[in-house]
């Protein structure tokens, strides 16, 4: 992994340097997952304040992965806790390397319009989300707009129009 130059070790993620001075930042769990959940014509996403870009941050609700779950489970998990929401059928859409040049994580992306139930939030005691209903539409002008600039988000609403689920007009 040419680990020349360890900074840092902590919570099970490891700071270090290559012989090219390239600084990188590697998890024992790279995996996390995330779910674009759709109710009628509106997305469900979340905002938060993300302190490594300064900023709110409208995306995808998700997280990681615990050490032995299930793919699927997590993806359901983090929806619930982060949203309330509960889902029946989920899709994998697939995965992508948010951040390839700098980390290892691993993001997998989940699609669900099978919205089943509605509950309070179960945040973590750092987490202040605020639940989104967007119009399809005014997500996809804010993307073409470079509103949005949430990668996860961006992959998902791509391989939604590819796989023609998304319609002209919706």
């Amino acid at each position: 992994m040419g680990e020349e130059n360890v900074f840092f070790r902590k919570n099970g993620i490891m700071i270090y340097e290559d012989a090219y001075g390239k600084v990188y930042f590697s998890k024992d769990h790279p995996e996390s997952v995330v779910v674009l959940a759709r109710k009628d014509n509106q997305f469900i996403l979340i905002r938060q304040y993300r302190k490594a870009v300064g900023c709110y941050v409208t995306q995808l609700p998700g997280g990681g992965v615990e050490a032995g779950e299930d793919l699927e489970a997590a993806a359901r998990r983090e929806l619930f806790e982060e949203t309330g929401l509960q889902c029946g059928t989920l899709e994998y859409l697939g995965k992508l390397y948010p951040a390839s040049w700098r980390c290892n994580e691993i993001a997998h992306v989940y699609y669900t319009v099978d919205v089943v139930s509605s509950s309070d939030q179960r945040l973590e005691v750092y987490e202040n989300i605020e639940i989104v209903y967007i119009d399809i539409q005014d997500c996809i002008r804010q993307i073409r707009s470079n509103e949005i600039q949430d990668s996860e988000l961006i992959y998902a609403v791509l391989q939604l129009m590819l796989r023609g689920y998304l319609k002209d007009g919706e």
